[in-house]
Formats: C-alpha cells, sequence, structure tokens
C-alpha cells in the first residue's frame, strides 16, 4: 500500500466508522485530517474531531472544488449517489476517493495504515549507525503494539549454524522465548526449502502449562531469501483481532528491508575499515579507534600502548619471490599477531610492511611482553623463518609517559622502531 501517503485527506461521515477512523488516523504522522463532514453535528465521530481540533462540516463539495484542495476523500457514507456524485466532481482531479468499502475493509485500509505509520515511526528514529540490536527493539515493539498482541520476538538466522537465534524479546519470559524459537525452526523449514512463498503460520495453543496461548509468526522475507521470522503471542482466553495476519505480513515485509538494509550497511561498512589483503582494519580504522581510546584513556584515567611491527627486509622476499608469495607472507604474519592479542585490542595494516596494535588499558611493559612474544613466535614458525627468513622490528610507545595527543604517542612508538632497526633487526624497543 505505498500508494497511501496522503499529505491531507476528509472524511465523509461521522458516525461509528469515521470515530474508528479518526482513532486510526490520528496516529499517522504523515496523514492530516483536513475536516471531518456530516449533516448530523451531534454523531460520535464529529464530536471526536471537533476534541481533536480538527475541522467539522457538512458541505465537502467546497474542499474538492478549492484549488488546495485534499489528495483524498474517505467516504464512510453508505449512500451510492453520494459515492458516484464524489466520483464525478473528483474526475480529473489528483484526488482519491476511497468508497463504498464495507466496515470489515475499512478496518483493513485504516490498520494497514497504522501499520505503515508505525513503521514510518520507527525509520525516524533508525540512524544509519544502529546497532541491529537496537533495530530489533524498535521493531518488535512497534509491531507488537500494531497487532494487538501481548508478547514476541523476533529471530534471525545464524548462517553459520544454519539456525534462527533468538535477538529480541518483548514481554515473554525465556523459556517461553525458546519455545517459540523451536517454534520458528520448525515453521521455516519449508520456506528454506523454497517449497513455500512466505505465508502467517499460526498455533492455537503453545504450552498446555505456560501463559502463551495463540500465537502468530511470518517469515522476514526480502529479494528471495529469508532473513528470520517475527513472532507475536497472545495470552490464553485471548485471540488475534481480525486482520492481525495482515497487519503482520505487512509489518514482517517492512521489517524484512529495514534488517537487509542494516546488514548490507553494516557490511559496507566492515569493509571500508578492513584491509583488503590481510583481513586487519585499516589505517583510517585504526586512527579512528586511536583518537577514541585517547579520549577514554583521558576521561577515566587510563593508561594505554601502541605497538608498531615491521617485517624485515621484507622488500628482498617480493624481490626473490615475487609479490604473490609476499602477500602470502603478509597474511601469515597478520594472523599471528591477531591470534595472540586480546579481542579488546585492535590490529591494523599500519603501511605496506607494517602493522600496529593499540592495547587499551595496558602499561609499557605489559606492551613490549606481548611484542617479544609476537616476535618470538614467529621467527619460531618453520613455514615462515625456514624459506623466507622472517623477522620482525616492534616499537612501543604508551600513553600518557610518551605523549598526551596521538600524533605525539605515534611518533615515539615509530622513533622505537626506528631504534629497533638500526640496531640491527629482530628485537623490539620501547620508547
Amino acid at each position: 500500500m505505498e500508494s497511501i501517503n496522503y499529505k491531507d485527506i476528509i472524511i465523509i461521515g461521522g458516525g461509528r466508522r469515521g470515530l474508528a477512523a479518526l482513532e486510526i488516523l490520528k496516529e499517522c504522522e504523515n496523514v492530516k485530517i483536513k475536516a471531518v463532514i456530516d449533516d448530523n453535528g451531534s454523531k460520535a465521530g464529529i464530536k471526536q474531531a471537533e476534541h481533536l481540533g480538527i475541522k467539522t462540516d457538512t458541505d465537502w463539495e467546497k474542499y474538492i472544488e478549492s484549488e488546495r484542495h485534499p489528495a483524498a476523500v474517505l467516504n464512510l457514507s453508505d449512500k451510492e449517489k453520494l459515492q458516484k456524485k464524489l466520483i464525478e466532481k473528483t474526475k480529473g482531479k489528483e484526488i482519491e476517493v476511497l468508497g463504498n468499502v464495507s466496515r470489515e475493509m475499512m478496518i483493513k485500509i485504516l490498520a494497514e495504515w497504522q501499520v505503515y505509520s508505525e513503521f514510518h515511526k520507527v525509520s525516524k528514529n533508525m540512524a544509519t549507525d544502529i546497532e541491529m540490536d537496537e533495530l530489533m527493539v524498535l521493531i518488535l515493539s512497534s509491531c507488537v503494539k500494531s497487532v494487538g498482541a501481548d508478547g514476541g520476538i523476533i529471530a534471525l538466522y545464524n548462517r553459520n549454524t544454519d539456525k534462527p537465534e533468538v535477538k529480541s524479546t518483548w514481554q515473554v519470559k525465556n523459556e517461553e522465548a525458546e519455545k517459540l524459537r523451536e517454534k520458528i525452526t520448525k515453521w521455516l523449514a519449508p520456506y528454506n526449502s523454497k517449497k513455500e512463498k512466505g505465508q502467517i503460520c499460526e498455533s492455537e495453543s503453545l504450552s498446555s502449562s505456560g501463559k502463551l496461548g495463540y500465537v502468530l509468526c511470518a517469515p522476514l522475507r526480502t529479494r528471495g531469501e529469508i532473513l528470520g521470522a517475527i513472532t507475536v503471542s497472545y495470552r490464553k482466553n485471548r485471540e488475534p483481532d481480525v486482520g492481525a495476519k495482515r497487519l503482520l505480513t505487512a509489518f514482517a515485509n517492512q521489517a524484512a528491508a529495514a534488517v537487509q538494509n542494516i546488514i548490507l550497511y553494516k557490511k559496507t561498512q566492515r569493509l571500508s575499515m578492513t584491509d583488503g589483503l590481510t583481513g586487519v582494519h585499516n589505517y583510517r580504522y585504526f586512527q579512528k579507534q586511536m583518537d577514541k581510546e585517547l579520549l577514554r584513556a583521558q576521561r577515566y584515567d587510563l593508561n594505554f600502548s601502541i605497538i608498531i611491527i615491521d617485517l624485515d627486509n621484507f622488500k628482498k622476499i617480493n624481490d626473490t619471490y615475487g609479490h604473490p608469495e609476499g602477500d602470502k607472507v603478509l597474511k601469515a604474519v597478520s594472523k599471528f599477531i591477531k591470534k595472540m592479542v586480546r579481542k579488546t585490542d585492535i590490529v591494523a595494516r599500519y603501511g605496506g610492511d607494517e602493522f600496529s596494535v593499540i592495547l587499551p588499558a595496558t602499561p609499557k611493559r605489559g606492551a613490549v611482553i606481548l611484542g617479544e612474544r609476537i616476535r618470538k613466535r614467529v621467527i619460531k614458525n618453520k613455514a615462515l623463518s625456514s624459506r623466507f627468513k622472517i623477522s620482525l622490528s616492534v616499537g612501543v610507545s604508551s600513553y600518557p609517559e610518551d605523549g598526551v595527543h596521538g600524533e605525539e604517542i605515534l611518533k615515539k612508538a615509530d622513533k622505537a622502531l626506528y631504534r629497533a632497526k638500526e640496531s640491527g633487526r629482530n628485537k623490539t624497543c620501547a620508547a
């Protein structure tokens, strides 16, 4: 229903249907109700419109004929003549007439409107750098509200295990979330085998002992790929409202697109921060993290250290064996470094044959010990040392003893590295 994106509308009919329309549309940020029209000023919809500060009237034609006419007319009257007259009067104008709808159809149209409005609110709160966990909470809370459920979960596929993992829960206990995840796994099996196109799955009762009753599940499907599922649950003795399946499907479609966009954004972001050859972070990311670590250390009175590692005589390897072999050496050394540091440490390719490591909350002595450990591990590796005779020179500096500015700390580490190379290579020197 992407066509429903009206700037303003008028509603004809001030009875119960008009009241229902007002209750839903007043929450839609992309819809402005210009007026509610009815001959009877005492009807519930008219009274509510006045309460909300919306203009009420008995003449709809002047709005149609105005230069600033509405984008749409929602005709909730049952009068056939009125519908025909509306179509006649709006002919040639960019006005969409929604009329001759049953009460059930009107509820579906308005409720779907509400879903898109609700998701519009979610989208407005989504920054491009939003984390996936935050996105899951925003989507799930809005979905549960839109379909009138009591709780729910979102599960996304872990491509390594090929099983859905719960990413967010809303008013659902851990044991209930696990039961829902098991249901999702069974429900999604046909979709993953491409036997089904992705309709709603439902269960009248999930557990005879627990509190969960009716459950609805919709696959998060985009571009032919199942990303996971969004599941909403109702407590026992409660069932979904009419149209809940339709609303959940609409929300799942929107959610899938949002999740896919975040996945693609994070992937692009990750690639922009990664060295294409070695897979470690690139210099740009190193500089960014260096600034962050410096601010953190200053704020909380912490120390941190920097290690710069250079491959000795690397040019000879390229000249003797060729650049493809040199690339293999760089990849192997980067793997050694990554294996020997903590998860909180940041490894980056500093230059052509140089790597750097940021060591948060690490004094100089600890950094020197790590530098030596990496150096010795590499020269003891037979695959590298016997054929290529690889050795490393290492420079170390620390905050705050070697400087209070990032550039100053890096210069000290560079100078320490230079001393290591000038004094015979294959050693670790500290600033």
